[in-house]
């Protein structure tokens, strides 16, 4: 008997704690509630999100208030994810931009109730960037609100993150102030952004290192080094990305090669791609200002 009851004493912890592992256990599928949809106007899915993720964390606007925030005016074809986190957070949210996403980490964040906006292709075969708020993943897949595609699109993960390494994994999280401690947990390592820039240029390194790295491969390989203060090294990725066949539209939303030249001497180039860029798309401002400093130097 006394065996018994020791042995019974040395186990309830641990089934205590497997029960409470159990209990607090990711579910195998789960959809948010509380996340909205609209059908945005002209180059609008900027705005929409913002207006989504506001929705979501307790403040209504409308997308009309974000678009007039957000954008220069109707014909601005370009919404930074930098300009929509600064925007939720002077709606009072606090956010973080992460790259090298997974879908399990997205899985980890929707299941603590954070849905997550991606910037990806918008379909295979178009090269328009595309905001995405993921709020569901389950058998099927991963589910987004799209401002095009619609309230419930579901792609399988394999699609996601075709669509996702496009933008090398791109990630918005907003969150309210006391879900910081939560945010850290879950992001980890990634919550520093040197660590996250890392860990990107360390993957895109190694996969540019094997046969069949993608242009985008090697922009990620640049835009990581860039952030990290190596300059020449990033000029030489954006190289490599431009000349295996990175798209002009590709530089509307993402405009770290023209930086990494103009940083290393090469104004020549910035201005022959800017002006390329413009002649296809007048009126981007952040080419209009990376030319206007090319052209002073």
């Amino acid at each position: 008997m006394k065996r018994i009851v020791l042995v019974s004493l040395l186990l309830a912890p641990a089934l205590g704690a497997c029960m409470s592992e159990a209990q607090t256990a990711r579910p195998a599928s789960l959809t948010l509630s509380g996340v909205g949809h609209d059908n945005q106007a002209l180059n609008n899915c900027g705005p929409v999100t913002a207006s989504v993720v506001l929705g979501y964390h307790g403040k209504k606007v409308t997308q009309a208030q974000a678009a007039a925030a957000l954008k220069d005016g109707p014909n601005d074809v370009e919404v930074s994810t930098q300009e929509v986190a600064a925007y939720l957070e002077r709606q009072g949210l606090r956010t973080v931009i992460r790259y090298g996403g997974t879908p399990e980490l997205l899985r980890a964040l929707i299941a603590a109730k954070l849905p997550v906006v991606v910037q990806q292709r918008l379909k295979d075969g178009d090269n328009t960037a595309h905001f995405r708020t993921v709020y569901g993943y389950g058998a099927q897949g991963l589910t987004s609100s799209d401002s095009l595609l619609g309230a419930k699109l579901t792609h399988s993960e394999a699609q996601f993150e075709r669509l996702w390494n496009y933008y090398n994994g791109e990630y918005l999280l907003a969150y309210p102030a006391n879900r910081e401690a939560d945010v850290k947990r879950l992001l980890g390592r990634d919550w520093d952004e040197a660590a996250n820039w890392t860990r990107l240029r360390d993957e895109m390194q190694a996969r540019t290192q094997k046969g069949g790295a993608t242009a985008f491969d090697w922009w990620g390989l640049g835009q990581a080094r860039l952030s990290l203060g190596q300059a020449p090294e990033a000029a030489q990725a954006f190289d490599r990305a431009v000349q295996i066949g990175v798209p002009l539209q590709y530089h509307w939303y993402r405009q770290g090669a023209l930086l990494a030249w103009n940083r290393t001497g090469q104004a020549e180039r910035t201005r022959e791609i800017a002006q390329r860029i413009l002649a296809q798309q007048p009126g981007i401002k952040e080419i209009e200002a990376l030319l206007a400093q090319a052209t002073a130097d």
